[in-house]
């Protein structure tokens, strides 16, 4: 059976790389709008020798060529890495969220879902396990580390806020 890796590309999309029976590494990245690349090396340690950039409608076209299966991407996040019960979810700020503005504690993400933000992912750089008086930005991605069963919890919040009730 051939194994073929998934690594999501965070803002980028998502990595899938095999190797083949003749030992080459063959990874193409789809990204969230539809373009693919898929590269090729014979040796591992060696630079990529060839690259294929296709438009979303030619690489369906190839897929079915080749196999008839078709990735359609994704243009929202979910599930990346799971662990055991737990799992990151990569939440995306958008400017009219009521979260903007509001603290990391504020939010109210932690208290209402269980989920904890590790990480907020901030042009030009990341904040990692940023601190509970961190505002909350228009475009922010958040990286919450919940169960997987509290990620409707979490989108709810990005667009409703937190409850009125006591803070």
């Amino acid at each position: 059976m051939i194994e073929v890796r998934e690594t999501r590309l965070p803002g980028v999309g998502k990595k899938f790389s095999m190797q083949t029976a003749r030992g080459e590494n063959v990874c193409a990245i789809v990204h969230t709008d539809g373009r693919r690349e898929v590269y090729h090396r014979t040796d591992p340690d060696e630079d990529v020798e060839g690259v294929i950039i296709l438009t979303d409608d030619e690489a369906k076209e190839l897929g079915a060529i080749l196999g008839g299966v078709v990735y359609e991407p994704e243009l929202t996040r979910e599930i990346d890495v799971a662990l055991k019960d737990l799992a990151f979810e990569w939440v995306d700020i958008p400017a009219e969220s009521p979260l903007v503005g509001l603290t990391v504690q504020t939010c109210r993400i932690r208290r209402q879902t269980g989920g904890t933000i590790v990480a907020i992912l901030r042009k030009p750089d990341a904040l990692p396990m940023p601190h509970p008086d961190e505002p909350i930005q228009a475009d922010d991605t958040l990286v919450v580390l919940t169960r997987p069963d509290t990620f409707d919890d979490i989108k709810r919040l990005v667009a409703e806020g937190p409850p009125a009730d006591n803070a």
